[in-house]
């Protein structure tokens, strides 16, 4: 399945795999940061913008919105110029938005800065994870879910100091800013090390990223998880703050639960998948994620609660990276097979807001974690053969 002009994933001499992973692994954790350091923050932006729940979701929408525009150019735009430009050039857009998102007047202005933000943060998830196949083809192992696990880290990380900064009655303008800083020291230290060459001199095809083929289950797959990782996102601070009233300094534990479980299951997954194979975890995943969303919409007790959120995460964990990982080796450039499944799998971040929040208003939250457990359960409790990574050799030597 190949077409001319492609320059291979390079290694670039012995020290890239090595080095491309600690910068690899620098761009996740920037990217985690990132992203949950605003959704930690979304009730205030609520009450700031005085957002009715329906309301909220058509402004999250706006991130999403961002998110898919970005994906459907970014297939040939990595294609182009390369996924470590890709990933620069959307970490720069993060730096520089993500501090504004706390200081929007209006609803009207903040769709229009998620929009960008959810642009070049797509980009920056295309290119960091097409380095990271790359990276991957050069261990001959299976490491992507180490990368995500960092991602985890830094969300995790995020929602942390956003709890502790609710709690203290920092601004979200403040807090985001500060946040600004922090990333642009990791990716000026990761921006040197990101090598992996992946280049098609003359892409031949569509002119967009869309699944076909093998791709198609993938992106299904895709679809399931992000809609469950958007709803937690979205809604976990929403839920405990209205359903179980919990106190301001609380809100954000439904976050960091699920994203503390999810940070676990990455950094360890690798070896989980080397030992049983990634349809049996993803499979084992979807169930834990369906019985965490059930769990949770049953349930009064803070506790339980939270319990039913970290399964989410830690069930959730494994599905994204591994279709990525399965995408990009089925592809000729990593970026546009991940770009291609990611189009339609993060399309679940632009209905699922929307859709969640008006299913809020007119039944309450505990029906539509209801209708999304139902979604995960359908798409992931089967088997899906084209989650195995054609390129991996397990008998590898390992680093």
């Amino acid at each position: 399945m190949s077409r001319g002009g492609m320059t291979p994933p390079a290694a670039g001499g012995g020290a890239v795999p090595r080095a491309g992973r600690r910068a690899v692994t620098l761009a996740f954790l920037a990217n985690g940061l990132a992203v949950a350091s605003f959704l930690v923050r979304i009730p205030d932006v609520r009450d700031m913008l005085a957002l009715r729940e329906a309301a909220l979701g058509f402004v999250l929408a706006g991130l999403a919105v961002g998110v898919v525009l970005g994906l459907v150019v970014s297939g040939v735009v990595a294609a182009r110029l390369g996924s470590r430009r890709l990933t620069f050039i959307g970490a720069v857009t993060s730096v520089v938005l993500l501090p504004l998102t706390g200081l929007a007047p209006s609803a009207a202005v903040l769709v229009v800065l998620l929009v960008a933000i959810g642009l070049g943060g797509a980009m920056m998830d295309v290119g960091m994870n097409a380095q990271g196949v790359g990276v991957e083809r050069a261990y001959g192992r299976s490491i992507m879910l180490g990368f995500h696990g960092a991602w985890s880290v830094g969300a995790l990380l995020a929602a942390s100091i956003g709890s502790l900064a609710m709690g203290a009655g920092v601004s979200v303008g403040a807090h985001l800013a500060a946040i600004s800083v922090v990333l642009a020291v990791l990716v000026l230290l990761a921006a040197p090390n990101l090598r992996v060459e992946d280049r098609i001199a003359a892409p031949a095809g569509p002119r967009f990223a869309l699944p076909s083929g093998p791709l198609l289950p993938l992106a299904g797959i895709a679809f399931a998880a992000a809609l469950g990782e958007a709803t937690v996102s979205d809604w976990s601070g929403i839920h405990l703050a209205d359903e179980l009233r919990v106190e301001p300094g609380r809100v954000g534990w439904g976050f960091v639960a699920s994203t503390a479980a999810m940070t676990a299951i990455r950094l360890t997954g690798d070896r989980i998948v080397r030992r049983v194979g990634a349809q049996r975890v993803v499979i084992t995943g979807g169930a834990l994620a369906t019985a965490g969303y059930l769990t949770i919409a049953v349930s009064d007790v803070l506790a339980l609660t939270l319990l039913g959120f970290a399964a989410v995460g830690g069930g959730l964990g494994v599905t994204v990276p591994l279709v990525f990982a399965a995408a990009g080796s089925r592809a000729d450039s990593p970026g546009a097979g991940v770009a291609a499944v990611a189009t339609v799998g993060y399309f679940a971040f632009v209905i699922g807001p929307p859709v969640v929040g008006l299913v809020a208003d007119l039944t309450g939250l505990r029906v539509s974690f209801t209708l999304v457990a139902a979604v995960i359960g359908v798409i992931t409790l089967r088997r899906h053969p084209q989650l195995a990574p054609v390129h991996l050799d397990v008998s590898a030597a390992r680093d």
